[in-house]
């Protein structure tokens, strides 16, 4: 039958200081007014209300009845609002007196309150709608129906090509930021994506399928959306660009409340993470609390073909499964295409987990590059003259399920660090028949599994911080206690020969030896305020690389 909505209506009621007199009163209609607002106009006559006035009957051919309701706002001195012929009326503002007087026209047949209505996603009856083949598989509706978990005011920063306005997005993407145009990106946009993939990924993240009867809703339908656009509608950015973005996502992570930030791009991987500078901005948001999400590339079957920034240790780097159209996991398989590790050249296993990446059915940017060159691919909803959905396949597509797993595990543990999501995620991955931790990582992603799960162990890598990282962190952790990761490391010292136990931070021989050994989950990273630091005082290395963010050597190239 379709989802169920909720609608809220807000109304507040003022106190009462002002009526209007019984002359005021004397000739109005409380026949033609919604008694509600009636008592409000009368106890508020100064008072701005925002009504909807629906036209008199009338038996005159032609007579439009938006154009009487107009007339009739016009003479009670009420600002205009928009034709709503639908309703056989108009939307207007006016205060208590003028609504009264309304009333007594006789153009206008009825006066009611235009009123706030928040649209409520209902978990147990989204359950039954979903039809997605890959999200039933792994859980979705089960994590809805359990927990109630729908990632209510969790941000996900989809660091992307934009995200276009859809039904399936109203209310949610709270704020858009450019960083593709040359201008300085601070100042907020219109929602929009020329290119046509960051809309995708981020249906996958939270649509609520309000186009679709709730058949192509996303993994966490109540989290809003932080729209950062850094990739330019032909699907490539530049290393410098993404910085940008990802520095504006530290800065604006308080202010809206950004806990996750899915990143379904990448660039081949030509030099050890811990000299890359995406790798160490990956890591800068993760030990600020922003659990990092990354595809890892769309260039398999190959081996050591995992993307930068997804082979970097501290990210959550996700690999794409074949559901083979059905919800049953026994006729699954790992894309041919999905990339695989080890990593070139640090030999870390990669992806950490994957998830249904073929064939996904998400939301579509109209008029877009992608929706251009594939029209093929567009998926119609419930208005199948104009089709609201996309199909795309990729790792690109796997990521964003993983980052609305990680919002219904925030909202149900908001105190979750992205160490602890990590090895939650992980940990109750469902084990597959085939595959290998270069290949599949843990295994596929389980939902309900990993929302349900209560370890309050964290994810500890096997592998140091990148160079940069360890270089910018001195001066914010100096002074905590130092915790060493082996005290044998290294034969049981520092570079200068002084044994581990005995290094204090006036001592300390701050190069990689150190930085390797250190046991950085250790520090309290809770303590700094990531938004006052300086990030554009970092020297990053920069180059022009291209970042593509569906495979190939430049621009737009879909996977089947």
């Amino acid at each position: 039958m379709g989802l169920r909505w909720a609608a809220i209506v807000t109304m507040s009621v003022l106190l009462v200081v002002t009526s209007v007199s019984t002359g005021e009163a004397k000739g109005r209609d409380p026949g033609k007014i919604d008694p509600a607002l009636l008592a409000l106009a009368t106890a508020n006559p100064t008072r701005d209300f925002a009504v909807i006035v629906r036209a008199a009957l009338t038996k005159t051919k032609g007579d439009h009845a938006a154009k009487r309701a107009k007339a009739a706002i016009d003479r009670a001195k009420g600002k205009f609002g928009h034709s709503l012929s639908i309703a056989g009326g108009a939307s207007a503002t006016l205060n208590g007196a003028a609504v009264l007087a309304l009333t007594k026209d006789k153009d206008v047949g009825f006066v009611s309150q235009d009123h706030v209505l928040t649209a409520k996603f209902d978990p147990a009856q989204g359950a039954g709608t979903l039809t997605t083949p890959g999200l039933v598989g792994i859980g979705v509706p089960d994590a809805w129906t359990q927990y109630g978990a729908i990632g209510r005011g969790i941000g996900v920063a989809v660091i992307d090509s934009g995200i276009a306005p859809s039904l399936d997005l109203a209310g949610r993407i709270v704020a858009s930021v450019d960083f593709t145009t040359g201008a300085p990106g601070e100042p907020l946009v219109a929602p929009a994506d020329p290119g046509g993939h960051g809309t995708h990924v981020a249906g996958l993240i939270a649509g609520d399928g309000t186009a679709s009867a709730g058949a192509y809703t996303g993994v966490a339908p109540g989290a809003n959306l932080v729209d950062v656009r850094v990739i330019g509608a032909g699907g490539a950015t530049t290393v410098s660009t993404l910085l940008r973005g990802m520095q504006w996502v530290l800065a604006n992570k308080a202010t809206y409340n950004i806990r996750v930030a899915n990143m379904s791009l990448g660039a081949a991987a030509t030099l050890s993470y811990r000299n890359d500078p995406l790798a160490t901005a990956a890591e800068v948001l993760t030990f600020a609390g922003i659990a990092v999400v990354v595809s890892a590339g769309n260039s398999g079957p190959g081996e050591t073909t995992v993307t930068t920034p997804g082979y970097d240790p501290f990210v959550i780097t996700v690999g794409a499964l074949d559901d083979n159209g059905t919800p049953a996991l026994d006729d699954d398989s790992l894309a041919s295409w999905s990339s695989r590790g080890p990593t070139a050249p640090d030999g870390i296993a990669k992806p950490d987990l994957v998830a249904p990446g073929r064939k996904m059915v998400s939301l579509r940017s109209p008029g877009s590059t992608l929706d251009q060159m594939y029209p093929d691919r567009q998926v119609a909803g419930t208005d199948l003259l104009a089709p609201a959905y996309f199909r795309m396949s990729g790792t690109s597509m796997a990521a964003p399920v993983v980052a609305g797993t990680i919002a219904l595990m925030l909202e149900r543990n908001p105190s979750l660090r992205p160490a602890q999501l990590k090895h939650r995620l992980m940990g109750t991955a469902t084990p597959l028949a085939f595959g290998s931790p270069n290949t599949t990582g843990n295994g596929l992603l389980n939902v309900s599994a990993a929302v349900g799960s209560a370890d309050s162990a964290s994810f500890v890598p096997t592998n140091p911080v990148s160079d940069g990282f360890a270089t910018e962190m001195y001066a914010l952790l100096v002074g905590q206690a130092i915790a060493w990761r082996d005290p044998s490391y290294n034969g049981g010292v520092d570079s200068n020969g002084v044994l581990w136990s005995d290094i204090t931070w006036d001592t300390i021989a701050w190069n990689e030896i150190t930085w390797e050994n250190l046991s950085w989950d250790a520090f309290n990273w809770a303590g700094i305020t990531w938004e006052e630091v300086t990030w554009e005082e970092i020297t990053w290395e920069t180059t022009s690389q291209n970042v593509n963010i569906l495979g190939g050597a430049r621009g737009w190239v879909l996977v089947n």
